[in-house]
């Protein structure tokens, strides 16, 4: 089953700076956010050490989500080079 994905405003945003300058890791950020609705369910999802979020890893970009099983709902709430996306997350 799929699960509908929601963008933060701060996710959006950088996803649209990503497009314009390097539309192609824009489009793998995508393309592995699209897979992790459709899996969802099949993967073992681990919580991030002292937040309720998740991470996914796509190359050198981290992408923090909300996980909600009920409301079969991702939130994506940053998408950021590995450090930046932590420190990002911590504020």
């Amino acid at each position: 089953m799929m699960y509908k994905v929601i963008y933060s405003p701060q996710a959006e945003k950088a996803l649209e700076k990503l497009a314009k300058r390097t539309p192609h890791i824009a489009g793998d950020i995508l393309d592995k956010i699209e897979w992790l609705a459709e899996n969802a369910e099949a993967i073992k999802h681990e919580r991030l050490k002292g937040t309720r979020d998740f991470s996914l890893h796509c190359g050198q970009y981290r992408i923090p989500y909300l996980w909600d099983r009920e409301g079969k709902t991702i939130i994506i709430e940053i998408v950021a080079k590995h450090d930046e996306a932590y420190r990002k997350l911590k504020r």
